[in-house]
């Protein structure tokens, strides 16, 4: 059966968007795998917050994959995602971060799916490398939304004018985007999974790494959003917990 390219006859199909500071030694990485997808329907933003290093010099390497270079000051990395959102004209926003990189394949497929997406959101699935090598996958499961972040953001694509509307809080440092997404499961947007590769994330340090951060204010935005249902969820979860501890078999040594 033959297959059809989606069309830009309305413009881009697909804005990537990548919120970087300081990345030198990453950009790079996130640039090429931008580079391989590039398409005439794919818009490619970069949103830098006044880098100090050379993260500037490796973009303007990029030239004619990056259709808009934002460099100014930013109250954070969520304020600059929200930049990079209106400035975006795709029927579809995806952030990549300025450390992770796009897999062409799985990409490719999620682009054909995108052209005729009825729903608002459409996550396909994250592999996880740490130190470079792989340690698993992020799977988005919307339904889990209340209990835990369960949508991988590198790979999960937002309806542009959807996301102009939510747009990130920006008094959160790690999960705002568990709060974009909860936010839109309550307003009963319409999810989508497709279970194909697009992103790699790369975890190491940095904010995001902060754990014991990511459970207060993911604890904040439970409770700013579920309201009468936080102590419901939250006894939910917990008995969840025990339950997986006590069914789980143990692993005998090797």
């Amino acid at each position: 059966m033959m297959t059809t390219e989606p069309s830009n006859a309305a413009g881009p199909l697909i804005s990537i968007v990548t919120v970087v500071k300081d990345a030198e030694a990453t950009i790079g990485r996130t640039l090429r795998s931008v580079a391989a997808v590039k398409a005439p329907d794919i818009e490619y933003i970069v949103v830098d917050g006044l880098s100090t290093d050379g993260t500037l010099g490796v973009v303007r390497t990029f030239g004619s994959v990056v259709d808009q270079l934002i460099s100014e000051r930013d109250s954070g990395i969520y304020d600059a995602m929200n930049k990079g959102a209106a400035a975006a004209s795709g029927r579809f926003i995806l952030f990549i971060n300025g450390d992770d990189e796009l897999v062409p394949d799985g990409f490719s497929q999620a682009r054909l799916a995108l052209a005729t997406a009825t729903e608002d959101v459409v996550s396909c699935v994250s592999e996880i490398a740490v130190d470079g090598q792989f340690a698993g996958y992020l799977r988005p499961r919307p339904v889990r939304l209340p209990f835990f972040n369960s949508m991988p953001h590198p790979s999960t694509f937002v309806r542009t004018r959807v996301m102009k509307d939510f747009r990130f809080r920006e008094d959160l440092r790690i999960a705002s985007d568990y709060d974009l997404f909860l936010r839109l499961l309550i307003a009963r947007k319409r999810f989508r999974t497709i279970d194909v590769v697009t992103a790699i994330h790369h975890r190491g340090g940095g904010v995001s790494a902060d754990r014991a951060l990511s459970r207060r204010e993911i604890d904040i935005v439970k409770r700013d959003r579920l309201g009468w249902a936080y102590p419901v969820v939250i006894a939910a979860h917990g008995l969840y917990r025990i339950a997986k501890r006590i069914v789980r078999p143990r692993q005998e040594p090797a």
